[in-house]
């Protein structure tokens, strides 16, 4: 489509599905969130994370937690029980770590107390904390300290919660936000319910209105790639999601995650998407729509029968067709009225020189 110069430039601010802001759009950090799928055995978490890596993922994700500095066992057992079973030590985790590194993916884990993460500190890049932390400003606050980057997840949280939070990280270090360090994760906690209704993806444009100076993105927890797909084209900047090789398994987690297969269509997407977007143009795509490509689909005027020297001509004596040779189809009120100066053959191509005004 070849567009005005001024519909173009209020085009480049509008920006289809808020995937383009004015500047170069960017494939999103994609996460492959292994969490607790694991089940607490070392050897299929090195298993996830072969084939996360093989997926297309940039990092996978791992919890790191012991079951006593976590869940209140007097108070919750049954929740105590679950975490301490589908733990891993932290120097599982750092093992983990060099396998990561060995094989190129970023390895990530979100560090639950202050112990693991002075522990576990030096092996990742960035932090990652779930939603439930986002009001615990201790282990915020001990992150910051860190200046590394933090993602942070707001499952379960208002509005103003979320900038209470984003207040205490400023308050902290005032540089650590304006540093582009932070990236607020949108997430609902559909667990046990995961239906693309409840996503509320529209919830990213309030956050990116809200906090202009954070990168913006989404945890998910639908089932399939379908609401991960749709953040994507509505511009998120890092993209988590649970993953596993079996969504059968016993573990709620397994139900909601993508498999390889689905993590390399989120990738191709991903890749894909900036070529769609970018470069914008006002002008035609020449690499394809080629002169010879518009002859063949636009429309010229052909004499519907043959038409005698001297006719002065209808509009019923014409039809438009493919391909465009002779006379342009925007052209046939121009003739119409007009004598012709020699006689027409049916479907042959006309030219404006073939009519004259009926007086001359």
């Amino acid at each position: 489509m070849i567009l005005p110069e001024e519909d173009f430039n209020t085009i480049k601010l509008v920006f289809l599905f808020g995937a383009i802001r004015d500047h170069m759009y960017q494939s999103p950090f994609l996460i492959a969130e292994i969490g607790g799928n694991h089940g607490g055995n070392l050897s299929y978490a090195i298993k996830l994370t072969k084939l996360a890596k093989e997926s297309g993922a940039d990092a996978v994700k791992f919890q790191s937690y012991t079951a006593g500095k976590l869940v209140n066992k007097k108070i919750s057992p049954d929740r105590y029980h679950h975490f301490n079973k589908l733990k891993l030590e932290n120097e599982q985790f750092i093992e983990l770590a060099n396998y990561c590194k060995k094989i190129d993916i970023e390895f990530m884990t979100s560090i639950w107390d202050v112990d693991s993460l002075e522990i576990l500190d030096p092996y990742v890049k960035r932090h990652k904390l779930g939603s439930g932390d986002l009001t615990n400003y201790q282990i915020i606050e001990r992150i910051i300290e860190k200046q590394k980057p933090l993602i942070l997840s707001t499952a379960m949280s208002t509005l103003d919660e979320i900038k209470n939070t984003v207040k205490r990280i400023n308050a902290v270090d005032n540089e650590f936000i304006k540093s582009g360090n932070l990236t607020l994760l949108h997430c609902v906690a559909m667990y046990g319910d995961p239906v693309p209704e409840y996503a509320n993806l529209g919830f990213m444009e309030i956050l990116k209105k809200a906090f202009p100076s954070v990168q913006i993105g989404y945890s998910d927890h639908v089932e399939g790639n379908s609401a991960v797909l749709a953040a994507i084209a509505n511009g998120a900047k890092c993209i988590e999601v649970h993953f596993t090789d079996n969504k059968q398994q016993e573990f709620r987690d397994h139900h909601l995650s993508v498999l390889p297969q689905e993590m390399e269509q989120i990738r191709e997407f991903a890749n894909v998407l900036p070529k769609m977007y970018l470069p914008i143009t006002p002008d035609i795509v020449k690499e394809v729509e080629t002169p010879e490509r518009i002859r063949e689909f636009r429309r010229a005027v052909y004499p519907l029968r043959n038409l005698p020297k001297g006719k002065i001509v209808e509009e019923n004596d014409f039809i438009l067709l493919r391909p465009n040779e002779g006379l342009d189809a925007r052209e046939l009120d121009s003739v119409i009225g007009k004598r012709t100066t020699h006689e027409l053959i049916a479907l042959e191509p006309i030219q404006a020189t073939d009519f004259q005004l009926p007086d001359s």
